[in-house]
C-alpha cells in the first residue's frame, strides 16, 4: 500500500507523514517505516527530508512500484486497428510502457462510446479516441477525464479522410444512400458535414467497402490509410472531402486523446511519466513504413 501511495504521486510532491500513512493504511508506524526503508534500499524510490516541510519524492521507479503494489497489467482500449495511425499509436504506447517496465495489453473496441464505457466500468485503464469524441463523452460521463490531447494528425493524418463510392461523384443518384456508422461519433460528424440531410443507411465502418460493393449504400466517408483494403482493386472510386466541408473540420477531429477514469491516480501517474513525444515519434515510424507495428 505504501508503494501504491508513492506511485500515485509525482516527483517533487510531498509524501504523507507517518501519522497520515498510518491513518490511510491502517498499520503501525514501524511497519510503514520498514516499508519505506525497503523501497529505498531496493531503489524503487528516492526520498528527501526537508526540515519542517516533510519528506518529498525525488525519483521513483514506476515499473518496480507497479509490480510490488500488485497492480494488474495496464489495459489500453484502442479503435479497431484499421489504419496505420492507430497501429502506430498502439506501437508507440506499448514501447513507452515497456520502457518503464509497466506490463500492458491492448484490446480494441468499435466506437468511442464503447471505449469510454470500458473505462467507466474499469475494464480498461486508458482509452484512445479523437479529441472530438473525448470532449463529447467526458461531458456526458463525469467519472471520466481527458489525460492528454496529442498533436493534430495523431488520430487521422491530414487529408486522410475521403469519400468512397462505386461511381464517380457526378454519377451518384440525386438522393444517394449514404453509409453511416452511428456507433462512431467521428463518423457521424464527418458524414453529416459532407452529406447533410441525406438518406442515411446504418453500416459498420469496417464494412463500408463491402456495403458499397454489395449495393447496400451508394457512398460513404472513409479513411484512405485503412489496412488490407485495396479500394482500387475493388473497383471503388475515391475523392477528397469538398474543400468547404474540409475547412469546417477542427483539429479535435484529427488529434488523439487519452481518456482515463478521473479517480484512477495510478494510471494518471504512469501517463505523466511516459514521453508522449516519443509515442508520436514511433507512430510516425509506423505510418511511414520505417517500422513494423508491434503491440
Amino acid at each position: 500500500m505504501v508503494a501504491r501511495i508513492i506511485l500515485e504521486r509525482k516527483p517533487g510532491e510531498r509524501l504523507p507523514n507517518i501519522g497520515e500513512l498510518r491513518t490511510a493504511i491502517g498499520v503501525g508506524a514501524g511497519t510503514i517505516q520498514k516499508a519505506l526503508l525497503e523501497l529505498q534500499n531496493d531503489k524503487l524510490v528516492v526520498l528527501a527530508s526537508k526540515q519542517r516541510q516533510g519528506t518529498f519524492i525525488v525519483e521513483k521507479n514506476i515499473g518496480g512500484l507497479w509490480a510490488i503494489s500488485g497492480q494488474p497489467p495496464l489495459s489500453v482500449i484502442m479503435p479497431l486497428p484499421l489504419s496505420w495511425e492507430f497501429q502506430g499509436m498502439a506501437t508507440g504506447l506499448r514501447d513507452a510502457l515497456d520502457q518503464h517496465n509497466i506490463p500492458s495489453y491492448f484490446v480494441f473496441g468499435h466506437g468511442s462510446a464503447q471505449r469510454s464505457r470500458a473505462i467507466a466500468s474499469a475494464l480498461s485503464f486508458v482509452a484512445v479516441m479523437s479529441a472530438h469524441a473525448a470532449n463529447a463523452l467526458v461531458t456526458k460521463t463525469p467519472q471520466l477525464c481527458i489525460h492528454s490531447i496529442l498533436t493534430p494528425g495523431s488520430y487521422y493524418a491530414a487529408g486522410s479522410v475521403i469519400v468512397v463510392a462505386r461511381v464517380p461523384r457526378d454519377q451518384l443518384p440525386k438522393n444517394p444512400r449514404v453509409g453511416i456508422d452511428r456507433h462512431s461519433l467521428d463518423h457521424v460528424a464527418l458524414t453529416q458535414i459532407e452529406f447533410p440531410d441525406n438518406n442515411y443507411v446504418d453500416v459498420s465502418y469496417a464494412h463500408i467497402p463491402a456495403a458499397l460493393i454489395n449495393g447496400v449504400c451508394d457512398v460513404a466517408v472513409w479513411h484512405h490509410s485503412a489496412l488490407g483494403l485495396s479500394l482500387n482493386h475493388q473497383e471503388l472510386i475515391t475523392w477528397p472531402l469538398s474543400e468547404h466541408n474540409a475547412s469546417l473540420l477542427t483539429n479535435e477531429m484529427f488529434s488523439a486523446a487519452l481518456v482515463i477514469a478521473k479517480d484512477n491516480a495510478i494510471t494518471r501517474a504512469v501517463l505523466d511519466d511516459i514521453s508522449l513525444r516519443e509515442v508520436l515519434a514511433v507512430q510516425q515510424q509506423v505510418v511511414s513504413g520505417k517500422r513494423l507495428p508491434s503491440y
